[in-house]
């Protein structure tokens, strides 16, 4: 499938806030980019910053359902980026299934290896938190169980959006 040109999302805000199917996509992150006064920038930002008047320093156009190419209005909003990173998608590189729950190794005084599942969420200011589980205290299904559950706790205490990690 041919990619559209830049020029082919010429029109006003209002005429381009809509939602496009995800082939329309034509950056490496999913997003659609346009050109504007010689300036190439994501669809999203253009459409808030023109209906809206701007976007202040250390916030972000978020896509309020997770599909970068859903322009509509109603699926977008301006917020800061410590509130963006609670409603991010799962990373593509997770191995657990888990938004939030890793794998951790460490090397300790001596050479010793320590073996940890991870719980990491991010607070309302922005503050990474971690909690780990040692595997040699828990054994490996109960460490990862009790990362699973200190995550989804962090994600209600930090006011997580109910589609982070989808």
């Amino acid at each position: 499938m041919t990619r559209k040109t830049m020029n082919y999302w010429a029109g006003t805000a209002e005429d381009l806030a809509q939602c496009y199917p995800e082939s329309d996509s034509n950056d490496s992150h999913g997003y659609i980019r346009i050109s504007r006064d010689n300036v190439v920038l994501g669809m999203h930002r253009w459409i808030w910053l023109e209906i809206y008047g701007s976007i202040p320093k250390g916030w972000e156009v978020d896509h309020i359902n997770g599909v970068r190419t859903d322009n509509r209005l109603k699926n977008l909003r301006c917020i800061p980026k410590a509130a963006q990173r609670r409603n991010a998608a799962k990373r593509s590189d997770n191995v657990s299934g888990v938004q939030g729950v890793s794998i951790w190794n460490t090397t300790r005084r001596g050479n010793q290896v320590i073996h940890m599942w991870r719980a990491i969420a991010y607070d309302k200011s922005g503050k990474q938190k971690i909690k780990v589980f040692s595997i040699k205290k828990y054994g490996n299904q109960g460490a990862f169980d009790l990362a699973c559950t200190t995550r989804k706790q962090m994600e209600k205490d930090y006011g997580y959006h109910p589609n982070h990690g989808r």
